[in-house]
C-alpha cells in the first residue's frame, strides 16, 4: 500500500512522520527505514522524533541509492557490497579498456582525444563517461537495454562509440542498476513474498526521484507499506491549467515530450516565481500524483485554506501567494510595513564585507527579538569554500565583539582537515623536488613529527640547521640526475646532511691550521650540546622520505596500492595525533582495494592516478557533521534544503553564482535528448531557492557582492535575486520613507518596495554612517572606535603624544656596547629597549632554488674563507675545494669565478692587513666616565698599546662611522699611559685613521645628551642621511651647501631604484609615521654629531697627504 502526505511545510509532515514513527510495529525490534534526500534532513527528522518521544532509536536513516540497492540485494539474493558500476569502479573499467589500443582503435573519436595525452588524461575521460553512464542508468534504462541489443537509436554522433563501450562494459553479465531494475520490478511485481522487507518504508522529504526509483517504489507498494512525505509549495493545480490530479492519470505521448524543448513543457501561469523557479518540482509531482493515483493507493494533501493565511510580512505574502498560486493586482498589493524585515537584500563590496555585514545584522536582530536564538538561524552559500575562511575570522571570538555560537558544516575534508593535505603532498614525493620548505612543511603537521620523534619547538633550530648546511632542494646526485640533470650533489640534502653529521663527529677544528675538509664536505658545527639525536631523527626522517620516494615510482595493481598506501600511513603518521583522519585515510586508501574487486582491473596503475582518484575522493564533504549543533549553522545550500528556519541566509548570490554555470560533457547524450523528469542542474539549483524561500519562518536574508571594491562600480546579482525582486514589486508597495538610514536610490524609494529592502553598505566596516544614530549596522567596539576617530577632525598628532619619563639611574648607567647600539639605529634602540616593542619578523623562507650568484648573505662568510686561506697557508686547490663546499657559491664554473671577483681584493689586502695589525694581542680596555648626567662603564674591545685597531672585508660605509668615532672618542677618554690614543679601521679599498684628540669629553658629551633624548623620543638621527648631510654640507660640489646637503639627506631617506631608503627601515616607518624627520633638528643633530667626526678624519687624511 502506498500513502502520499503532501503539505506546503516541513514542520506538518514531520508532525505526521513522527507520529507514525512512534507506532510500534509487528517486530519491536525491527529498526524503522527511512529514505531522506540528504543528511540534513535526517538529522533534522531525527531531532523531531527525540524532541517528540524524548529519544529517537532504532531509527534507520538511508538516502535513495543506498536504499534502492540493498532493497536489489534482499529481493534478489547475493549482490555485491559494491556494484561494478558504481562510478569509481565503472571510471577503473573504462580506463582500462581505453588503454587497449587495438580496444581505442573501435572508437576513432576518442582515439582523437586521448591522441598527445597523458594517463590522467585517459582516466579524466572515464571518469567523465562513468558519471554519463551513471545518468544514463537513472534517467535512460531504455537506451542501455537498446545498446546491449546492439541497436542504434539515432541519438547523435557520439552514440556509437557509447553504444560500443556499454556493451563491452555489460557482456561479462555484470548486474547494474538498469538489468537489476528489470529483475527488481519482476519480482516486486510478483504475487510471491520477499523474505525480510521492512514492515513501513517511509520517504520524507524528498524533491526529486528519477523514473527509476519511482517504479521501485511503485513495485514495493505490492509488499509493504509505503509512505511519502513530499513538500508541495502550492495547494492548487500549478502545472497545467488544468488540475495536476487529472493530468496525471492521462497517459503521456513520449514521441510528443520528445519534440518539445524543456521551457517548452510548462506553461508560465499563476505565479511569476512558482512558474520560473518550480519547474523542476512539477515533473516529480506529476510523477508522484501518477504514483498516488494506482488502485489501493492513498493522497492526502494538508494545507491552510485562504480564512487561516495572514499576510503579516512581505514574506509571508509572498509564500501565501505561491501556495495560492494567486498574482495580486494592483489594488491588492501589501502595503509594506517600516519595520518590516521579513525580506532584506544587502549589498557588498567583496566577500569579507558580506559575511562582517552579516555578523552586525545577526547581532541586530537578536537584539531586536529576544527570542531569536542562534539555533534558529541558517546561513547557506553556494560556493561554502569560498566563504569560510572569511566566516572562520569574523565569527571568531574577538576582544570588544559579542560572541556569535556558529558551525561550518559541509565543507571538504581536504580543506577542512590539513593533514589530509600533507598525506595527498607525500604522494607527489616522486615528482617533488625535495625543497627544503617542502621537508619542513610535513614536519609542521604534529602527527608528522611525533612519529619523526620531532617536537614542534624544534623546527625553528632544524631551519637554521638547513640554512647554514646550504640545503635547498634535491635528495641526492641521482635524484638531480633523474631529472635530467648533471649530477651534482651540490645544495642536496645529502651534502647538508652529510656537513652537519661530520660537524659532530669531527669538528673542523680539529684540522688546526690545514684546511677542514674530509673528503668534498666541510663539516659544519652548528650543533650545540645534546642535539645530536635531533639530528639523527631528522636524517632518518628524510631517508624514509627518500626511500618511500622511489617505491612510489613503481607502478602496480589497485590492490596493492591499498596495502602500500596503508604502510605509508602507518610509517609516518602518529595515531595519537590524529586518529580520526587516519581512520578517514585507511577507509580511502581501502576503497582502492574495493574498487580493484569490483572493477576486476588488475593492470599496474600509475601513483598520478591513484593520487587524482584520491584527491576527488578526499574534496568530499564532510558528512553529518556541523548540521544543526544548536549554534548558527553555515552550509551550501543544498544538504539544509527544505528545513524550516526561523531565519534563513543567503550569502554568495551573485551574477552566475545560482543558478551554477556547471556545463555538462559534450558527449552527454540526455542534455542533447532531454526529457521530462530529467535532472537539469539549471533547474534544480531554481527549485532550490523556491524551496529556500518557502522555508524561512521569520526572514529571508540575501547578499552579494554588488559593487567591485575598487571602482565602486555597480555589479550585478543572480538572475534569480532580480526575478525575485520584479515578484516583490507585484506583491507589496511602500507609502513612506521608512528613515531607517540604509543608502537607498531616493527616487525610487517612495515608488518599489524592493528598493526599500535593498540594502547598500559601506566598503569598510568602520565607516561612520555603520554607527550613525539608531542604525546599528555594526556591533565591533574596534571598528566603532575608528569610526569615531574617522568622524572627528582630522589633526595631526605625533606618535608620541609626549615625551617619555626621564630615563633612570638604570638607563643612564651604561656599557661602552650599549652607547654603540643605541647610536647604530636610535629609533630601534627606542621602541625596542625602552619600550618592549617587537615587530613580526616571519621566518625567512628557505630557498628552493642552487644559487647563482653570490647572496649578500653568503659574501662576509667567504670573505673570512678567503682571508683564513691566506693566513693559514691553504694551497689553491685547497682554497677552491673549501670554497666550493661551503654552500655559498653557484655550482661550477660560474662559482669558481665568484670566488676569483672575491678572493682577489681579499688576497691583496692580507697583506696591509698582516703589517698593520698589532703585535701584542688586543686586550680590552676599562672605561669608567661619568658625563652629562651619564655613567660609562665597562669594557673597550679592540685596544692594545698602538691604539684601537679593526678591520673590516667589505667596503667602509655611512654604517660604521658612528660606532667608530664613539669608540675613538671613549678611547681618547679611558686611555691610560703607554696605550696610544690612535684608532684605524682598514678595508680592502679604504681606511679611516684617527688622531688623539684634544677635547674627548667635549666631543662626547653631545652623544651622551642626543642619547638621553633618544631614550624619551624618536631621535631623528640616520646613519646614512645624517652622514650624508654632513658630508655634502662639506663638498657640495657645484651646489649651495644647503641645497646639497638637504638633497642627499632625502635621497638616502627615500632610496631609489638601486637602494633602499632608510624610510622604508619598518623601525623608521613606524617612529617617524605621523611626522617629517628631515627637520631642523635632524640638520643640527647632524652637523652637531656627525660633523666632527668627518672633520677628524678629513685632517687625518690630509695629516698623512
Amino acid at each position: 500500500m502506498l500513502t502520499l502526505y503532501h503539505a506546503p511545510d516541513l514542520e506538518t509532515l514531520g508532525e505526521l512522520a513522527t507520529t507514525l514513527l512512534a507506532t510500534p510495529m509487528r517486530d519491536a525490534f525491527a529498526p524503522a527505514l527511512v529514505v531522506v534526500p540528504s543528511q540534513g534532513m535526517g538529522r533534522w527528522l531525527t531531532l523531531e522524533l527525540a524532541r517528540k518521544q524524548g529519544i529517537a532509536m532504532q531509527l534507520e536513516v538511508q538516502l535513495p541509492a543506498k536504499f534502492v540497492w540493498d532493497l536489489s540485494r534482499l529481493a534478489l539474493g547475493q549482490l555485491p557490497e559494491q556494484s561494478a558500476f558504481s562510478p569509481s569502479s565503472l571510471s577503473w573499467r573504462l580506463y582500462d579498456w581505453l588503454c587497449e589500443p587495438e580496444q581505442l582503435a573501435q572508437a576513432p573519436r576518442l582515439a582523437h582525444y586521448l591522441d598527445g595525452g597523458d594517463e590522467r588524461r585517459r582516466l579524466s575521460l572515464a571518469v567523465k563517461i562513468a558519471d554519463v553512464f551513471d545518468q544514463y542508468l537513472l534517467y535512460r534504462d531504455d537506451w542501455l537495454a537498446a545498446w546491449e541489443r546492439s541497436e542504434l537509436l539515432d541519438l547523435g554522433p557520439d552514440e556509437a562509440w557509447q553504444a560500443l563501450l556499454w556493451r563491452e562494459l555489460t557482456k561479462d553479465g555484470h548486474p547494474h542498476r538498469a538489468r537489476l531494475l528489470e529483475d527488481l520490478l519482476a519480482r516486486l511485481y510478483d504475487a510471491a513474498p520477499i523474505n525480510a522487507l521492512p514492515e513501513r518504508v517511509l520517504i520524507f522529504g524528498i524533491s526529486s526521484l528519477p523514473p527509476h526509483h519511482m517504479r521501485v517504489l511503485e513495485g514495493l507498494a505490492r509488499h509493504t507499506e509505503v509512505v511519502i512525505f513530499a513538500l508541495n509549495p502550492c495547494r492548487e493545480a500549478w502545472g497545467e491549467i488544468r488540475d495536476i490530479r487529472e493530468l496525471a492519470r492521462q497517459p503521456q505521448s513520449a514521441a510528443l515530450n520528445q519534440e518539445l524543448s524543456p521551457d517548452d513543457w510548462y506553461l508560465d501561469v499563476g505565479h511569476p516565481l512558482l512558474a520560473s523557479l518550480g519547474k523542476q518540482g512539477r515533473d516529480f509531482f506529476d510523477s508522484l500524483f501518477s504514483l498516488a493515483s494506482n488502485e489501493g493507493s492513498h493522497e492526502v494533501g494538508l494545507y491552510s485554506e485562504d480564512a487561516d493565511l495572514h499576510d503579516g510580512s512581505l514574506l509571508q505574502a509572498l509564500q501565501n501567494d505561491i501556495l495560492r498560486l494567486h498574482t495580486r493586482t494592483a489594488d491588492e498589493r501589501l502595503q509594506l510595513r517600516d519595520d518590516d524585515r521579513s525580506l532584506e537584500l544587502h549589498i557588498a563590496h567583496s566577500p569579507l564585507r558580506e559575511v562582517e555585514i552579516l555578523h552586525d545584522q545577526l547581532l541586530a536582530r537578536f537584539a531586536a527579538e529576544p527570542e531569536l536564538t542562534p539555533d534558529q538561524v541558517v546561513v547557506l552559500t553556494p560556493d561554502i569554500e569560498r566563504y569560510a575562511p572569511y566566516i572562520e575570522a569574523v565569527f571568531a571570538p574577538r576582544e570588544g565583539v559579542p560572541r556569535v555560537p556558529f558551525s561550518l558544516a559541509d565543507r571538504s575534508l581536504r580543506a577542512e582537515i590539513p593533514l589530509i593535505e600533507a598525506f595527498l603532498s607525500l604522494l607527489a614525493l616522486p615528482d617533488s623536488r625535495f625543497t627544503a620548505e617542502e621537508v619542513l612543511a610535513l614536519l609542521e603537521q604534529p602527527a608528522v613529527a611525533r612519529r619523526a620523534g620531532i617536537e614542534a619547538e624544534d623546527l625553528t633550530l632544524l631551519r637554521d640547521w638547513l640554512r647554514e648546511a646550504g640545503i635547498r632542494w634535491g635528495r641526492d646526485d641521482a635524484h638531480r640526475e633523474q631529472l635530467g640533470l648533471p649530477a651534482d650533489a651540490a645544495f642536496t640534502w645529502r651534502q647538508g646532511l652529510d656537513r652537519l653529521l661530520l660537524g659532530f663527529a669531527a669538528p673542523p677544528q680539529l684540522a688546526g691550521l690545514a684546511a677542514p675538509l674530509l673528503g668534498s664536505s666541510w663539516p659544519l658545527d652548528a650543533l650545540e650540546g645534546g642535539r645530536a639525536q635531533l639530528l639523527g631523527r631528522l636524517s632518518g626522517f628524510v631517508e624514509r622520505l627518500a626511500a618511500l620516494a622511489q617505491s612510489l615510482q613503481r607502478p602496480r595493481p589497485l590492490a596493492e596500492w591499498a596495502e602500500s598506501l596503508q604502510v605509508l600511513i602507518d610509517q609516518l603518521f602518529d595515531e595519537r595525533e590524529a586518529g580520526d583522519t587516519l581512520l578517514l585515510l585507511s577507509k580511502a586508501s581501502a576503497a582502492l582495494q574495493e574498487q580493484a574487486t569490483a572493477s576486476g582491473v588488475e593492470r599496474p596503475i600509475e601513483l598520478a592516478l591513484i593520487r587524482q582518484q584520491l584527491t576527488a575522493a578526499l574534496e568530499q564533504g564532510s558528512a553529518a557533521s556541523g548540521f544543526l549543533t544548536g549554534a548558527v549553522t553555515f552550509c551550501t545550500m543544498v544538504p539544509m534544503r527544505s528545513l524550516p528556519f526561523r531565519l534563513v541566509c543567503l550569502l554568495g548570490l551573485d551574477d552566475g553564482a545560482l543558478p551554477r554555470r556547471t556545463p555538462a560533457a559534450g558527449f552527454d547524450l540526455i542534455g542533447q535528448k532531454p526529457r521530462r523528469g530529467d535532472r537539469a542542474r539549471r533547474l534544480d539549483d531554481r527549485y532550490l531557492l523556491l524551496e529556500t524561500l518557502l522555508s524561512a519562518r521569520g526572514g529571508l536574508y540575501l547578499s552579494y557582492v554588488g559593487r567591485d571594491p575598487r571602482s565602486n562600480k555597480e555589479l550585478p546579482p543572480s538572475v534569480l535575486v532580480s526575478e525575485l525582486l520584479d515578484v516583490v514589486d507585484l506583491t507589496a508597495v511602500c507609502t513612506s520613507d521608512s528613515g531607517r538610514g540604509f543608502s537607498r536610490d531616493a527616487s525610487e524609494v517612495n515608488a518599489k518596495a524592493s528598493a526599500r529592502i535593498t540594502h547598500q553598505h559601506p566598503l569598510q566596516p568602520f565607516a561612520p554612517g555603520n554607527f550613525a544614530g539608531a542604525r546599528h549596522a555594526g556591533f565591533a567596539a574596534p571598528w566603532f572606535h575608528a569610526a569615531q576617530r574617522l568622524s572627528q577632525a582630522v589633526e595631526a598628532t605625533p606618535p608620541f603624544a609626549s615625551l617619555l619619563a626621564a630615563p633612570d639611574k638604570d638607563w643612564l648607567s651604561i656599557e661602552p656596547s650599549q652607547l654603540l647600539h643605541c647610536f647604530k639605529h636610535p629609533a630601534r634602540y627606542l621602541l625596542e629597549q625602552r619600550l618592549g616593542l617587537r615587530l613580526a619578523q616571519s621566518d625567512e623562507a628557505l630557498a628552493g632554488d642552487e644559487p647563482f650568484s653570490v647572496e649578500w648573505t653568503s659574501q662576509h662568510g667567504l670573505r673570512q674563507l678567503a682571508l683564513q686561506a691566506v693566513e693559514r697557508g691553504w694551497s689553491e686547490r685547497e682554497e677552491r675545494a673549501v670554497a666550493a663546499a661551503s654552500g655559498w657559491l653557484p655550482v661550477g664554473e660560474l662559482g669558481q669565478a665568484h670566488w676569483g671577483q672575491i678572493r682577489g681584493p681579499i688576497r691583496a689586502f692580507a697583506p696591509t692587513l698582516f703589517d698593520e695589525r698589532p703585535e701584542d694581542a688586543p686586550q680590552p680596555l676599562l672605561v669608567d666616565i661619568e658625563l652629562a648626567g651619564v655613567r660609562i662603564h665597562g669594557w673597550l674591545d679592540g685596544v692594545s698599546a698602538s691604539g684601537l685597531f679593526d678591520y673590516r672585508l667589505r667596503d667602509l660605509g655611512a654604517w660604521e662611522l658612528a660606532p667608530f668615532w664613539l669608540r675613538h672618542l671613549l678611547l681618547n677618554c679611558a686611555a691610560t699611559p703607554g696605550i696610544s690614543r690612535d684608532s684605524r679601521l682598514l678595508s680592502p679599498k679604504s681606511e679611516w685613521r684617527l688622531g688623539p684628540l684634544a677635547d674627548a669629553r667635549g666631543l662626547l658629551e653631545p652623544w651622551l645628551d642626543a642619547y638621553k633624548s633618544a631614550l624619551r623620543e624618536p631621535l631623528p638621527l640616520f646613519a646614512k642621511c645624517s652622514h650624508g648631510f654632513a658630508r655634502k654640507w662639506r663638498k657640495p660640489g657645484r651646489k649651495e651647501p644647503i641645497d646639497a646637503a638637504r638633497s642627499e639627506a632625502r635621497l638616502m631617506w627615500q632610496g631609489n631604484d638601486y637602494m633602499t631608503g632608510e624610510g622604508q627601515d619598518p623601525w623608521n616607518a613606524l617612529a617617524f609615521r605621523d611626522r617629517e624627520p628631515l627637520d631642523e633638528r635632524f640638520e643640527a643633530l647632524a652637523e652637531q654629531l656627525y660633523g666632527p667626526a668627518l672633520d677628524a678624519l678629513q685632517g687625518s687624511e690630509e695629516d698623512e697627504a
